[in-house]
């Protein structure tokens, strides 16, 4: 459940158990085209430059003073001093084969179903935006802008475009891409209430050159620059041919060219099997130093693998390279076969400072039994997940308690939800469910209390069947309904379930009015899925959009995470502060194999194949006595990074 994302809204995990890929022979090395690294290369990062050749794609109609060539920043804000991302010791080439559990609905950006785990793998790979945040310092740093200004009164950004910046079919990047961007994501027609909700906080941004744009707040948040900055910009050539409800209807499977490293072509989608995501030999930013050893991969290839166990008998056998190992059984007993003792295979436990996501059972409050804080507070005591943590899962989670768990937005005097059916059959009994027919059911008004879990990865029914029984032994019926993702994520936006196990994202700066807004509670299609209204809660995030301090922005999410903790909307299940990866011994990657805040979701863009382990493998494969290094399981780089930062800012 670890995610950090720069995205809007948080990312459903419905689609996001791994990744995984096509086919090789059990027996062999899967093939690559990897290239091998031609000179002796630095880890100077002045020695990448940030700008290539600085304006020289510039249309000469357009005067320095417009942004055109000749521009000089005088006056605006940059970063021309911010670290490498990737290693410069990546070599490009190759293909990553991965898989997804299933295919998700769509493959749109913007609009209903989009934001599944895989879109948002794609996304940033495809399109670019004005600027984005490093993962390391959480600053600035230019993307598709070289330069930005802010206002005095913080409501007015400007940005000048790279004049270099190309779409995928050649074309210019310009300000009136930013402005169709925009545009587009407020048409009525896309049905998209949180996009709109959150541009919707500016008035229509103004093309003042081909390479000048600006926009306003309505009113003053913080988070405006942070939003309008980091969004995707798409083609304003391509864009005025279609409107929202043409996106929705034509471009389901189709992506619009996007400026970034990677493209998506129709003949790379096949419908409910695979992806293939291949890199441009043409990327206009190739050489620019926050590209610097990041898309390595010739190919990415995200092929449907319904079954996570045959995904994992795959990755064991070779045609899967990578396998993230949410399963805590698989992790402790199934994870030290042969090709794992002799090094072949490779597993990680990597610690870093991503922040938490949530997830567990929500409750569609909009639907009796539902609607009773009572009854959502004893179901969620009914389940002893301390117990299920020592009993299925090895001890290798912790129970979860907040809605921003593992950072300094949690808030600490949250409700801890111990086991408790003694206190669960009071509140039940307070909310009417007291009586029991000749089966021994709780009943109300003659009408036994029996629920329907909706969940759609066959992995969870582990849990969830001890869960069923507990029910079972107090009087609650609780039936299994297991759907396809792609199906269960459907029915959740169109708020068609009662109970569904859930799982979100984090963003590193917590954006609660997608989830917890009363503005979006009665819409379909955003993520308050379960109907959360709070007067107060509205209040805390008016006073959040505005507040520019950072201690007390902390205090404000705070109050927001007890308020909802204290309502019962989801029964938190457990969360666990790392990412357990496996791999075949053949890749290379940074000291700290993820960002600082990143996930499993680096993988594609921070790894490479290596063509010394690749050949090493390659031996290891046709010889059942050789070994290969094994390496350390716990990776904590970052933590160790972390400490040392804390230390230097100390001795100052």
């Amino acid at each position: 459940m670890r995610r950090a994302l720069f995205t809007l809204t948080a990312v459903v995990a419905a689609f996001a158990a791994s990744a995984c890929g096509g086919s090789q022979p059990a027996q062999q090395a899967p093939a690559t085209t990897a290239a091998q690294p031609s000179t002796p290369v630095t880890t100077d990062k002045n020695a990448y430059p940030v700008f290539v050749d600085a304006d020289a794609g510039a249309d000469a109609s357009v005067p320095a003073d417009q942004g055109g060539k000749g521009f000089t920043g005088d006056g605006w804000d940059t970063n021309t001093s911010f670290d490498l991302i990737g290693d410069p010791r990546a070599v490009k080439g190759g293909v990553l084969k991965e898989y997804v559990l299933d295919f998700p609905g769509t493959l749109r950006m913007e609009g209903p179903e989009s934001n599944s785990a895989l879109n948002y793998m794609i996304g940033p790979m495809v399109y670019e935006s004005l600027l984005t945040i490093h993962p390391t310092t959480l600053d600035y740093i230019p993307v598709l802008a070289t330069h930005w200004q802010v206002s005095a009164d913080k409501t007015t950004y400007r940005f000048r475009i790279n004049p270099n910046a190309r779409w995928a079919d050649g074309q210019p990047v310009t300000a009136e891409d930013v402005v169709a961007s925009w545009v587009f994501r407020m048409d009525k027609g896309l049905q998209d209430p949180s996009n709109q909700m959150t541009f919707g906080k500016f008035e229509k941004p103004v093309a003042e050159s081909k390479y000048i744009v600006s926009v306003k707040s309505k009113a003053l948040n913080w988070r405006n620059f942070l939003y309008f900055s980091g969004m995707s910009i798409f083609p304003a050539h391509v864009l005025k041919t279609v409107d929202g409800a043409g996106y929705l209807k034509d471009y389901n499977f189709k992506l619009l060219p996007g400026s970034g490293a990677y493209k998506v072509e129709d003949a790379d989608i096949q419908k409910g099997k695979s992806v293939s995501i291949r890199r441009r030999t043409d990327y206009w930013a190739e050489k620019y130093r926050r590209n610097v050893g990041v898309n390595n991969f010739n190919e990415i290839r995200e092929t449907v693998v319904r079954d996570q166990k045959l995904a994992f008998e795959m990755f064991k056998k070779g045609d899967i390279d990578d396998y993230y190992v949410n399963v805590s059984r698989e992790w402790v007993e199934e994870m030290n076969f042969d090709r794992v003792q002799r090094g072949l295979i490779q597993k990680r436990k990597i610690f870093n400072d991503a922040p938490s996501g949530f997830g567990g059972l929500a409750f569609n409050t909009r639907k009796a039994p539902f609607d009773d804080l009572r009854v959502r507070k004893a179901l969620t005591l009914l389940m002893n997940r301390d117990e299920l943590i020592k009993r299925l899962f090895f001890n290798e989670y912790v129970p979860l308690h907040s809605y921003y768990a593992g950072g300094i937005y949690e808030n600490p005097n949250n409700p801890k939800n111990l086991y408790n059916q003694q206190e669960a059959l009071a509140l039940l009994a307070e909310a009417g469910w007291k009586d029991r027919d000749a089966q021994g059911r709780l009943v109300k008004n003659g009408q036994p209390l029996t629920l329907e879990l909706l969940y759609g990865n066959k992995g969870n029914e582990t849990w969830m069947t001890v869960y069923q029984e507990d029910l079972r032994k107090v009087g609650i019926a609780l039936n299994l309904r297991l759907v396809t993702p792609e199906t269960l994520f459907k029915l959740v936006m169109d708020r068609n379930f009662g109970m569904v196990s859930m799982a979100w994202g984090a963003l590193l700066f917590p954006n609660p009015e997608t989830s917890f807004g009363s503005e979006l509670a009665d819409q379909n299609s955003n993520n308050n899925i379960t109907g959360f209204k709070n007067a107060r809660v509205d209040e805390l995030l008016k006073q959040y959009d505005v507040e520019y301090d950072q201690k007390k922005r902390v205090a404000l999410i705070q109050e927001v995470d007890g308020i909802v903790a204290s309502q019962y909307h989801y029964l938190l299940s457990w969360d666990a502060p790392f990412h357990r990866i496996a791999f075949w011994n053949k890749f290379g990657m940074p000291p700290g194999y993820l960002t600082r805040v990143g996930d499993y979701r680096d993988i594609p863009s921070l790894w490479w194949i290596d063509p010394e382990k690749e050949a090493g493998l390659r031996k290891a494969m046709g010889d059942n006595s050789a070994t290969l290094p094994v390496g350390d399981t716990e990776v904590r780089y970052w933590p160790q990074y972390g400490e040392r930062e804390k230390a230097a800012a100390t001795a100052k």
